[in-house]
């Protein structure tokens, strides 16, 4: 099963290389960075904190839960007038300490690693102010470290990647800002930076 999600992971990344590739040799390329807040692992993972602790009547709690929010890069090229094509890399990182009644104090971190082929549709489309909308899909593998007084364990494990967008704003020519609200691994809500080629 470890080595299916790691020859998962390479084929996205490999997926995700030959498509910036492709691009690069087309005009009205865009490179880009980005953060964002509140994603789709960082708000799965304090409802699922909250609904153990209340299943557990409070003998399992969490404290000291800190998200890195979702940094990300990538690129995208026009294929129609509207319509960009590209891919993006994600990174989180989430870090939490467990209290329970008959062990003590563990902490739990997560490195987080994406790889998504986006398509996004510019329903708007001047020189220097776009209104589009997005989806992406693509890999996470994820590789966890539990660590106790006594032990360390460490799991890696891969999942379907996904971003939604569903409205947002760019601002500017060859370097534009964007904000974007949707859902997913890129979070709720994410600033983006971009030049373009």
């Amino acid at each position: 099963m470890k080595n299916f999600s790691v020859n998962l992971f390479v084929a996205a990344l490999c997926l995700f290389i030959s498509v910036t590739q492709k691009g690069f040799a087309q005009s009205g390329g865009s490179l880009y960075l980005g953060y964002g807040v509140a994603t789709a692992n960082s708000i799965e993972d304090v409802i699922t904190d909250i609904v153990i602790t209340t299943a557990t009547g409070g003998s399992y709690r969490v404290t000291d839960s800190k998200y890195s929010g979702a940094i990300f890069g990538g690129y995208r090229s026009y294929i129609t007038e509207k319509l960009e094509f590209g891919g993006t890399f994600v990174y989180e990182n989430a870090s939490k300490d467990l209290l329970t009644e008959s062990e003590g104090t563990s902490s739990i971190s997560t490195k987080t690693y994406a790889v998504l082929a986006e398509l996004k549709y510019n329903y708007i489309n001047h020189q220097h102010f776009r209104l589009h909308s997005g989806i992406g899909a693509g890999v996470a593998h994820a590789r966890t470290s539990a660590e106790d007084d006594v032990r360390v364990e460490k799991d890696k494990t891969t999942d379907f990647a996904y971003q939604i967008d569903a409205i947002g704003v760019s601002y500017g020519k060859a370097f534009s800002v964007s904000l974007n609200l949707g859902y997913g691994y890129k979070g709720l809500a994410n600033l983006g930076l971009a030049y373009k080629l």
